[in-house]
């Protein structure tokens, strides 16, 4: 189990919607590496680590294009641009 102070505050890297459903994906630096989530309407609904931010960034643009290919769209107006994911700090 993790601390509560043990990782950052996520930032988000994109978001889709669909009718009236939304995507989140969100990014966080840990401890032990870097954790995506996907939150679906606000409900935790994927979490993957990696230990490097071009693994996790690389992750994340082919979940965004597979929803995007089933029809998700940034909402408008968005500048969902890719954030970079800082590498891992040492310890």
């Amino acid at each position: 189990r993790r601390a509560v102070h043990d990782h950052e505050d996520p930032t988000t890297l994109w978001t889709l919607r669909r009718e009236e459903r939304e995507l989140v994906c969100q990014v966080r630096l840990v401890r032990y590496g870097i954790e995506v989530d996907l939150l679906r309407d606000g409900a935790l609904s994927v979490t993957r680590s990696f230990d490097d931010g071009e693994a996790a960034l690389a992750w994340a643009r082919a979940r965004r294009a597979t929803r995007e290919a089933e029809g998700w769209c940034a909402p408008a107006g968005s500048s969902d641009a890719d954030v970079p994911v800082r590498p891992r700090r040492s310890d």
